[in-house]
C-alpha cells in the first residue's frame, strides 16, 4: 500500500512538474521595455498625434489590427473594425489671425499666432468672429465672453498663461470657437474694445464629418455563454496645431495601448481561457469617449455581464501612485474595485483612487457595466507637446501590469490552478520530488 501511494505521489510531482516548467518555458513574459519601444513608435511625428479624421489615425487603426492578428487573436462577430461617424476639426486653407481695427478700418494691433493668442481645439461650429464692445457679454480678468448672430464665442486666458496646451474635440461644446489669449493680450484687448474698436478673429479650421474605427480582437474560451472580459485603450490623439507643432501623445494614450498589445501577447500565450477576452482599441476618446460609447450602442446585448479593464496613462516617470479610476457616482465600497485594491495591497503597491469620468469606462458604467481605468495620474505634460516618450518609466509600466495581470488572469483563467500558480505548482513538485528521493533512500538503505 506504501508503495502504491508512492507512487502515486511522485507520478502527481513528475506530471505537475511537467505542466508547470511547460507553462513557464512556452508562457510569452511581459516585457515592459517593448512597451516603451511601442510608445515610442506610436507617438512618433509619424502619426501626427493621431487625430481621428487623419490619415495617420487610420494608420494607426490599421497597425493596431496587424499587431492582434500576430497575437492570434480573430475578429469580434465577424468584425475586425467598427466603423462610425465623427464630426472633427479639420484644417482649411489659410493663415490663423487676430486682430483689431479702428472705425476707419486701420489696423491697429496684429496679435502674433501662439504668442499672443492661439485656438483651443474644443469647438469651430464658426471659424470667423468679428465684434466689437457691443457684442461683448461679460469682462472679467480671466476672460471676454462675445455673441453675436454666429453664435457665442469665448477668449480667455489658459491655466499658467500657457498657450501650448489643447484641450479634447466636443462638437456640442458651449461655444462655438475657442480663442486662448495671454493675460498681456487679454489686457490689451480690453482697452482697445474699450475704445469702440474692432475685433477681428479667423482660424482655419471647420467642422466636418468623417468615419473612423474602432479596433478589435478576440480569443474565445471555453465557456462561450459568458460574456467576454474586454481589455481596452484608445489610441487617439490631439492632432498638430496649425504652425506644425506634434502633440505626440505619448502617455496620453500610446502608452494605454501599447501596454494592452503587450499584454494581447501574454495572454494568448497561455492557452485558451475559460472566459472570452475583447481586446478593443477606442478610437475618438478625444472627442468625448464616442468610441466605446459607439461599440456599447452596438454590443450591448452581448457585454452586459462584462467587466472592462481600461488602460489610459500608463507609465508615467514622476513618482505618483498607480490610480484606480472609477466613474464619478462610484466609490471604493463597489465589489469589483475593491478586488483591484486588494491586489494592490497585497502586492503592496502605493496607489489611490480616483473617481472621475475621464475616459472610457465612463461609457461602459453609464451602462451599469463593471468597468475601471488604470492610470497613472500625471497632468504634468499632458495635452501639451511636451507628452513624449522619453519621460516613460519601466517600473511604473511593470508595477502596472503586476496588479492588471493577476485581476485579468484570476477573471479568464479561474478554473486552471496551473496556469494561475504555475510558479507556485513548480516549486511545489520539486519539493515533492526532493521528499520523495528522500524517502526513498532511506527505505533503501534500511532494507
Amino acid at each position: 500500500m506504501k508503495k502504491l501511494f508512492s507512487s502515486i505521489f511522485l507520478i502527481f510531482c513528475l506530471l505537475l512538474l511537467f505542466y508547470s516548467s511547460h507553462m513557464y518555458y512556452t508562457l510569452y513574459r511581459f516585457n515592459p521595455t517593448n512597451v516603451v519601444q511601442n510608445i515610442k513608435y506610436i507617438s512618433s511625428d509619424q502619426f501626427k498625434g493621431r487625430l481621428p479624421g487623419t490619415l495617420e489615425n487610420q494608420e494607426i487603426a490599421t497597425y493596431i489590427n496587424s499587431e492582434l492578428k500576430k497575437s492570434g487573436l480573430k475578429p469580434y462577430k465577424g468584425n475586425e473594425f467598427q466603423n462610425f461617424k465623427v464630426k472633427y476639426p479639420k484644417t482649411i486653407k489659410g493663415s490663423p489671425y487676430l486682430k483689431v481695427s479702428g472705425k476707419d478700418g486701420i489696423l491697429i494691433k496684429d496679435f502674433v499666432y501662439s504668442k499672443d493668442f492661439k485656438e483651443d481645439m474644443v469647438n469651430f461650429r464658426t471659424n470667423h468672429l468679428t465684434f466689437n464692445k457691443s457684442n461683448v457679454t461679460a469682462i472679467t480678468k480671466d476672460y471676454i465672453k462675445v455673441s453675436t448672430a454666429d453664435g457665442p464665442f469665448i477668449l480667455f486666458v489658459p491655466p499658467n498663461d500657457d498657450l501650448s496646451f489643447r484641450s479634447s474635440f466636443i462638437s456640442g461644446s458651449k461655444y462655438n470657437m475657442y480663442i486662448m489669449v495671454t493675460n498681456q493680450s487679454l489686457t490689451r484687448l480690453k482697452d482697445l474694445i474699450g475704445k469702440d474698436n474692432t475685433v477681428d478673429c479667423f482660424v482655419p479650421y471647420e467642422v466636418s464629418q468623417t468615419t473612423v474605427s474602432n479596433v478589435m480582437g478576440y480569443l474565445e474560451g471555453t465557456d462561450t455563454f459568458s460574456p467576454p472580459i474586454i481589455i481596452s485603450a484608445h489610441f487617439d490623439h490631439i492632432g498638430t496645431d496649425l504652425n506644425g507643432t506634434i502633440y505626440s501623445g505619448a502617455l496620453d494614450n500610446a502608452s494605454g495601448l501599447s501596454f494592452m498589445l503587450e499584454m494581447s501577447k501574454c495572454l494568448t500565450s497561455l492557452g485558451k481561457p475559460n472566459r472570452s477576452i475583447l481586446f478593443i482599441g477606442f478610437n475618438a476618446e478625444e472627442f468625448g469617449c464616442l468610441g466605446s460609447s459607439q461599440f456599447i450602442t452596438k454590443y450591448k446585448a452581448y457585454i452586459k455581464n462584462s467587466k472592462i479593464f481600461n488602460f489610459d496613462m500608463i507609465g508615467s516617470n514622476n513618482p505618483i501612485p498607480l490610480c484606480i479610476m472609477g466613474a464619478k457616482n462610484d466609490t471604493t465600497k463597489m465589489p469589483f474595485i475593491k478586488s483591484i485594491s486588494k491586489i494592490c495591497e497585497s502586492e503592496k503597491i502605493f496607489f489611490n483612487y480616483l473617481f472621475e469620468d475621464a475616459s472610457d469606462h465612463e461609457s461602459f458604467r453609464k451602462q451599469n457595466i463593471d468597468a475601471i481605468t488604470f492610470c497613472d495620474n500625471d497632468m504634468t505634460r499632458i495635452h501639451t507637446p511636451k507628452d513624449t516618450y522619453d519621460h516613460i518609466s519601466l517600473p511604473a509600466i511593470e508595477r502596472c501590469y503586476n496588479v492588471a495581470s493577476n485581476a485579468i488572469v484570476k477573471c479568464t483563467f479561474k478554473d486552471d490552478l496551473i496556469i494561475l500558480y504555475y510558479k507556485e505548482c513548480f516549486l511545489i513538485s520539486i519539493i515533492g520530488i526532493l521528499i520523495f528521493s528522500l524517502l526513498y533512500n532511506r527505505s533503501t538503505k534500511n532494507t
